[in-house]
């Protein structure tokens, strides 16, 4: 839980910025495991409470009103990782998965998963267009940005993606609705 605690200093960043980000949107995730983007709090934590590999659950509420829900992920193919999910302030709906992966030796297994379930990141030149609007309001600075939102063209959506952060000691995963931050 070591690395919510400097990864949450740049959230708040992070949800300003998500703001513009929808004109690049196209198709992304549905969520993360058993939780679906739009989910309320409490459909969240009946899901989470169902799945045996989501352990250590944890809920608290940010000076900004959000609402958020750390746990850990107990499972083969992802062993400790710190899981955190975020309903922005004046809404109950479910709009980002962050997990946090303590090993950075595994960044080709992480990237092989979400090649596999999201098919190939975006072009180097986006990316890279994101990393530098976003990697500003950082407290660490990162080493890189892949990005995943596939070509899809139903409103539903749009503004859905998945972003691997890699840091010096960790790699973040964000599965994020941009939609849901409005």
């Amino acid at each position: 839980m070591q690395r919510f605690v400097r990864a949450s200093g740049w959230l708040g960043g992070c949800l300003a910025v998500l703001a513009f980000s929808g004109a690049l949107a196209a198709e992304g995730p549905a969520g993360y495991r058993s939780a679906e983007f739009g989910m309320s709090y409490q459909e969240v934590m009946s899901a989470l409470g169902n799945d045996d590999a989501v352990v250590n659950l944890s809920v608290e509420e940010t000076e900004d009103g959000d609402r958020i829900i750390d746990g850990e992920l107990q499972a083969d193919e992802a062993p400790e990782t710190d899981l955190r999910y975020v309903f922005p302030a004046g809404g109950d709906e479910l709009a980002l998965v962050v997990t946090f992966h303590p090993d950075v030796a595994e960044r080709e297994q992480v990237i092989a998963q979400l090649e596999a379930n999201h098919g190939d990141p975006w072009e180097e030149e986006m990316a890279e267009w994101w990393f530098e609007q976003l990697q500003e309001g950082m407290p660490e600075p990162p080493q890189s940005l892949m990005v995943w939102g596939g070509s899809g063209d139903e409103t539903a959506q749009r503004g859905r993606f998945v972003r691997l952060w890699t840091f010096d000691d960790y790699l973040s995963v964000e599965y994020l609705d941009t939609q849901r931050f409005e």
